[in-house]
This record gives C-alpha cells, structure tokens and sequence, in this order.
C-alpha cells in the first residue's frame, strides 16, 4: 500500500479519478498485486526448493486463478474481446491436460476395482473349482499390482501437467503485462 501511495505522490497524482486512470480500478489493482505475489511466491519457492511437493499443485492451481482473475480485470467495454481471446488460449491446454487427468484417474480406478473385483470372485470361486478360482485370483492380484507399480507414474503426470498448466498461466501473464499498462 505504501509503495502505491508513494507512486502516485511522485507522479503528482491527487485525484481519485487520475488515480484510476493511472493504476486501474482498485479491483483491477487488486487483482495485479495479488497474481503478481502468487508469481513471485511461486517463483521463489521454485527457486529456493523449500516447497514440499504435496502443496505444489495447491499453489499452481491458486496461481492459476489468481492469473485468470487478473487477466479478466484487463477488460474494458470495448476491448472485451482480448481477454476472451487469452483465456481462450489458455483454457484450451488446460482443457487437454484436464481431460488427460480424469483420464488416467478413471484408468487407474478401474484397475483397483477389477483388482478388488476378481480377487473376491476367485476367493469364492477356488472353492467349486480350484484352477480356475486360482487363475481368477492370480488375475486380480496382477490388477492390485499394476495398480500400485503405475501410481506414482500417474502421480508425476498429474502434478506435472498442472505445474505446465501453471507455467504457461504465467508466461501469459507476464507478457500481457508487459504489453499493456494495466488498467487501460
């Protein structure tokens, strides 16, 4: 706060109205401080490796929607085609990286359910007919098996894609920023 009123101080703004005309709107500027600390913050935890891999996708997905906020303020009456058009560009691959996600869920929880599934009917099956209660078994432990080998693969995936997601959330941003005063 200190640093926006000592910026307008310099400048010899004294009017609300010039204010806004120089800064934007109090939302608009909101909403660029708080996508930029989400940048910063995102940045430097990438930067220092302090951050724990289990709150990473938290803050790529905070910084996401903090990015989309900010990228919204950009419009105008007249100029609400541009930020149509960006969060278009970026809905687009987040819509892929999304469906490749629910995707790999719905795999893997098929694979724990047809696991879970053949192991109980070859518990009761081994009892009428052995081999084939054995081979039904033997196919639901290989089911539990793939499961659990391809967790931590899907896991990577999935944190991955959302930290790409992430990334090009901010490239966004930043460019769009640099390009336009915000506000305007």
């Amino acid at each position: 706060m200190n640093f926006y009123t000592e910026y307008l101080e310099d400048a010899g703004i004294k009017t609300y109205a010039a204010a806004v005309d120089k800064l934007g709107t109090p939302v608009q500027l909101a909403r660029k401080v708080l996508a930029d600390y989400s940048i910063k913050a995102s940045q430097t935890m990438n930067d220092t490796g302090t951050q724990t891999h289990s709150k990473q996708p938290q803050r790529d997905v905070r910084t996401i929607w903090l990015i989309i906020l900010a990228l919204l303020s950009f419009a105008t009456p007249m100029g609400l085609i541009i930020p149509a058009i960006l969060i278009a560009i970026c809905v687009i691959p987040f819509s892929i990286i999304f469906s490749i996600v629910v995707t790999i869920a719905a795999f893997f929880l098929g694979l724990l359910l047809m696991g879970v599934i053949l192991i109980g009917a070859g518990g009761y099956i081994i009892f009428s007919s052995f081999w084939a209660g054995f081979s039904i078994l033997g196919t639901g432990f290989t089911f539990l098996g793939l499961f659990l080998i391809l967790l931590p693969i899907a896991h990577w995936i999935i944190v991955n894609g959302i930290h790409l997601t992430s990334q090009l959330f901010q490239k966004l941003y930043a460019s769009i920023s640099q390009k336009t005063r915000f506000g305007k």
